[in-house]
């Protein structure tokens, strides 16, 4: 029993330690996209509280992007968030049919309530 109580600790602080660098490396995303004049929202798990040891970063870019703007969005993504070991999925809005932008928008994240969140914590 004891080991078990164990684990679940060194998973509870893994896990604790994975979602802080989550969210560090979402806001700069959001926030370096937002210089470049994108914008864009933390979506999914990590904006909802509900991000876990196998959870990925979910990045809603809601700016309309041509084929050239969006390989510049994924460089600028990539850059941050490779060799973190936490993966990501970068969903472009003008993609999506009107129901899938609206069920996003339910639990949508910018880079400022990232902050918030961050010094509140």
């Amino acid at each position: 029993m004891a080991r078990m109580t164990r684990f679940a600790e060194v998973a509870a602080v893994r896990g604790a330690e994975r979602h802080r660098r989550a969210r560090g490396l979402a806001e700069r995303c959001l926030e370096a996209l937002g210089v470049l004049g994108y914008r864009a929202a933390l979506i999914g798990s990590l904006a909802t509280d509900r991000f876990r040891l196998h959870s990925d970063i979910d990045i809603l870019v809601e700016s309309r992007v041509d084929p050239a703007e969006r390989a510049e969005v994924e460089r600028v993504v990539a850059g941050i968030i490779r060799g973190a070991g936490i993966p990501y999925d970068l969903i472009f809005a003008c993609d999506l049919t009107q129901e899938q932008r609206e069920a996003f928008e339910h639990d949508r994240v910018v880079a400022s309530r990232l902050r918030e969140a961050r010094a509140e914590a």
